[in-house]
Order: structure tokens, then sequence, then C-alpha cells
């Protein structure tokens, strides 16, 4: 994985055009101005990314950078949310390495959970918020 200077802090959308990935963009962009907001201090120390390819051939949603405490978080965002979804991508997000980084967290968003309500889903993704 190599650092994307020019994409960095860029949101994304998805390639797919159907309305129905409306919510998805919309959870995807204030989960990054969330973490924005958050790190907004140290922002020389975090690197945020959207549809990022990993070495291991996925793409997740949005991946997160904390170069002072050496973590990445990576964020998937689901609408058709399952257990078996979960162990999948579970498993292979326990396999990645991340070079010069100590840890790699995988944090899957369950797109279910969230009203239609855009102040309900910017309140409700607080807790997402590391």
């Amino acid at each position: 994985m190599t650092t994307d200077w020019h994409n960095i802090f860029k949101v994304k959308l998805s390639n797919i055009t159907d309305s129905s990935m409306d919510k998805h963009d919309v959870v995807k962009l204030l989960l990054v101005r969330k973490l924005r907001y958050k790190y907004r201090r140290k922002k020389d120390w975090i690197r945020v990314y959207t549809e990022f390819d990993l070495d291991n051939g996925l793409k997740c949603d949005v991946y997160f950078e904390d170069l002072k405490t050496k973590s990445v978080i990576i964020y998937e965002l689901q609408k058709e949310y399952s257990n078996k979804w979960l162990e999948e991508k579970t498993i292979k997000y326990e396999e990645l390495k991340v070079p010069f980084f100590k840890t790699v967290d995988f944090i899957p968003i369950d797109l279910g959970d969230f009203t239609e309500n855009i102040w309900e889903i910017n309140k409700e993704l607080e807790k997402y918020i590391v």
C-alpha cells in the first residue's frame, strides 16, 4: 500500500449510480467528516481514504490511519448485513498486515440500523468513531 497524497481526505462515491447507494454514500461522507473533526488538532498525524484498495485484494469503504499510535481502522458499510458477511470480512481483515503499523481494526457498520433522517444518522455515527 502506498500513500496517495492526491486523494487523502477525498470522498469517493460508489461506482453504483443506483439510488439504493445514496444512504451508503451519505453515511461514508458523514463518517469521514466526523473522523476529521475528532482529529482536527492532529490532522498532520492522520490519513483517511475512501474506496481504498488494500494489498489483499479487498477495497474498503473508509481507511483511517493514525500515524501517532501506529493504528489502522477499516470501516465497511453494508446494506445487506448478515452474520455470514461479517464472518467472511472479519477473517479477511484479521489476515491483513499493514507495514509499519501495530494494529489493524475492522469496524463493520450496518446501514439497516440507520433511519433516513440525516441528523439521526449523524448522531448514531458517534458510536463508531474511535
